[in-house]
């Protein structure tokens, strides 16, 4: 008894360290590794409807720096300079015709993993920024007989460079710094109280309790980013083809391991039930076997010797003395 309730403890410590060092572990391969930057930013712009997307987005950013940038060339000389309409329809057909350029989409993957190495506190700290000068040449050309005006425009008023806005969340980089040092801690602490709790426990119980868990673990990564993505086709359907193609370049090596968690959990819990039923029906058996042992010994005989009666049955000579007694 003390042995199982022992287990019972080592098996919940074990898949606590085992639940954060899982989520350390995800969070560490998808949003807090630098490394796939590059990856997510390749993903968005090779996507059609994430890129037309993007496009918008960006060509929101060019109009706000050419109309900056003009306004602050034209100050003192009473000069009026008309303002370019960021939500322009051929103005975003031109930049999204400017991100199939492989010049622009090697510039603007550099500035988002730059960006990205930056909030995750990657040293040395990185220039994020885009080569206006580069995206306006293409815009322009795209742009080309379609609007020649608004393509002066941006010629003649857009900066050379646009920096991307310094993003600073609390603690992300301490999280990261964290995670990085527990994670393999905390999986070696999980496997060697789980295998301390098998040796000393209830066998079944454990491997049900582990099964369990590593199927949970598994099938909540299956369902979490079909979550994020129903979340965002129902409250944010005009970035909803980003965060599709976001989550599929960041969770590529997670959605592997997921599923192998999934398949052996559920083998694992599978191992235990029928260990556990196994053991049920021989305990059955015993107690069966020694309730009708029992049926056969009396009262004085099992008091006085502590012993199984024999099970025979009485001679003709003893018969014939109990008769005449």
């Amino acid at each position: 008894m003390i042995g199982r309730s022992v287990a019972r403890l080592l098996v919940t410590l074990g898949l606590l360290c085992a639940s954060v060092s899982w989520t350390g572990w995800v969070v560490l391969h998808t949003v807090a590794d630098p490394s796939r930057s590059t990856k997510i930013a390749h993903e968005v712009l090779d996507d059609p409807v994430a890129r037309d997307q993007i496009a918008g987005d960006l060509a929101s950013s060019l109009a706000q720096a050419v109309n900056t940038a003009g306004a602050t060339a034209a100050t003192g000389t009473g000069v009026k300079v008309p303002k370019i309409d960021g939500s322009d329809p051929t103005l975003r057909r031109a930049v999204a015709t400017a991100l199939g350029d492989s010049r622009v989409t090697s510039d603007l993957t550099d500035a988002f993993a730059a960006e990205h190495a930056n909030l995750l506190g990657v040293e040395p700290k990185q220039v994020a920024a885009i080569d206006t000068a580069l995206l306006v040449d293409v815009v322009s050309q795209a742009l080309g007989a379609a609007n020649p005006k608004l393509a002066a425009q941006i010629t003649a008023a857009a900066p050379k460079s646009i920096a991307l806005p310094d993003v600073e969340i609390p603690f992300v980089a301490s999280t990261r710094r964290f995670a990085t040092a527990a994670v393999p801690r905390l999986a070696l602490a999980a496997f060697a109280l789980i295998g301390i709790a098998f040796l000393v426990g209830d066998r079944p119980q454990v491997l049900r309790r582990a099964g369990a868990w590593a199927f949970g673990a598994g099938l909540m990564w299956v369902i979490v980013p079909r979550g994020v993505i129903w979340a965002s086709d129902k409250w944010a359907p005009g970035n909803a083809a980003v965060v599709r193609a976001v989550l599929h370049g960041a969770t590529g090596v997670v959605t592997a391991l997921a599923t192998l968690l999934l398949l052996g959990g559920a083998s694992l819990f599978a191992v235990g039930a029928v260990l556990g039923q196994l053991a049920s029906n021989g305990r059955d058996t015993r107690d069966g076997r020694v309730g009708r042992d029992e049926q056969r010994l009396t009262p004085g005989w099992r008091s006085f010797t502590g012993r199984e009666m024999p099970s025979s049955k009485p001679s003709a000579a003893s018969a014939r003395f109990d008769q005449h007694a």
